[in-house]
């Protein structure tokens, strides 16, 4: 079966432990995938959250001590009940606070895979990065910093940006479909995170495909988004993108653009 049939049929509960700015948009894009999200959660519930769990997003965008805890208690009980986790380290190198958040959290637990942008990446490889606020200015090419980002954590890493570059055991895999304007929408990368969560909670075990898929129908979405605009704008393409994730199926992906090394 392929994969956004799969995801459809078994509706898998995501639970986002996400960033303030961006939870709504996460759960919309999640309802229109076909996935049931669950955005926020106590400490107190992570237990029988993630016995029902089909995989668990800790975005660190809006992060906090008391948000610490929540996320610390609900990896530890998806490691627990092996429900896989998609880390991403928003805005790392920003400030020592989210460089210590994150260095604690990926110490403590193991993830299936940690994704950000160039310059978060560049940052976690243990390079010095050119950040402003949680903003990528970063030139190093994405494929560079997945390897370097991979070889220190030996993780699976996903670097987003112009060009997508996966790095896991299997080797690098670059993805070249989206378009200019997911950057200009406050929250397109957090979904991204959430959407990968959905495809890796209906699957098996780890799998390269599943993140490649849920990477590229994302971003051949937001392609069928711009398109449908005689003039793109920010706002329409956001809800544009809701839509297009909800009106498509496999058959999308036919158009992906994916080369692998």
């Amino acid at each position: 079966m392929d994969n956004v049939n799969r995801l459809r049929e078994m509706n898998p509960l995501v639970v986002c432990i996400t960033n303030d700015v961006v939870k709504n948009f996460t759960a919309n894009g999640l309802l229109a995938i076909g996935a049931s999200p669950l955005v926020g959660g106590e400490v107190a519930e992570a237990s029988d959250l993630m016995k029902s769990a089909s995989a668990l997003l800790i975005n660190i965008g809006t992060a906090d001590q008391s948000k610490l805890q929540v996320m610390d208690e609900m990896m530890k009980e998806a490691n627990r009940n092996d429900v896989p986790i998609v880390f991403d380290p928003v805005g790392f190198g920003a400030s020592r606070f989210r460089v210590e958040i994150t260095e604690q959290l990926l110490s403590r637990h193991k993830v299936s895979l940690i994704k950000g942008n160039p310059g978060e990446m560049h940052a976690l490889s243990g390079a010095e990065s050119n950040m402003k606020g949680v903003d990528s200015k970063e030139e190093t090419p994405a494929e560079e910093i997945a390897g370097k980002a991979y070889d220190r954590y030996r993780t699976p890493v996903l670097v987003t940006g112009e060009q997508d570059a996966l790095m896991t055991d299997s080797g690098l895999s670059i993805m070249g479909n989206g378009h200019a304007l997911q950057g200009r929408v406050t929250g397109s990368g957090c979904l991204l995170g959430a959407i990968i969560c959905a495809f890796l909670g209906t699957s098996d075990r780890f799998d390269d495909q599943s993140i490649i898929d849920a990477v590229s129908y994302y971003n051949l979405c937001a392609e069928k988004a711009a398109l449908a605009q005689e003039h793109p704008t920010p706002g329409t393409f956001a809800t544009r993108l809701i839509d297009e994730l909800y009106l498509n199926d496999d058959n999308l992906l036919k158009e992906r653009n994916v080369t692998t090394r």
